[in-house]
């Protein structure tokens, strides 16, 4: 899985990312969709930076996860390591694509461990 940020909404933007990643345009919004709102579900009481992701897997499950941070802030665990936890211990191993929703516009990139995964 190759690592690309779109930053844009824009239908023929969409439609190229689709085509190079071997999404359907369902697909693609379902990851938005999801993504933005696993966003929600994040515990950040100490940098109140929500972030959400959805990962597609290679037999079209869409599992989520979203940032968590404790006291020892700011040692936490990222939305992108708690999808993808939670997609291992479901049996998952093969993942298609990862959509990642932050709360800054562009969105943030990934961390080095999670581009990694």
């Amino acid at each position: 899985m190759s690592t690309a940020i779109l930053q844009s909404n824009n239908p023929i933007d969409v439609s190229s990312a689709c085509s190079t990643y071997s999404l359907t345009p369902l697909q693609f919004e379902t990851l938005h969709t999801r993504c933005a709102a696993a966003k929600a579900t994040a515990y950040c009481p100490y940098s109140r930076f929500h972030v959400g992701a959805s990962i597609l897997t290679e037999d079209g499950a869409f599992i989520d996860g979203a940032n968590v941070e404790n006291a020892a802030f700011p040692v936490g665990t990222c939305a992108e390591r708690v999808a993808f936890g939670k997609a291992i211990t479901e049996g998952h191993r093969k993942f298609k694509a990862v959509g990642v929703a932050t709360d800054i516009s562009p969105p943030a990139s990934p961390c080095g461990m999670c581009r990694q995964l």
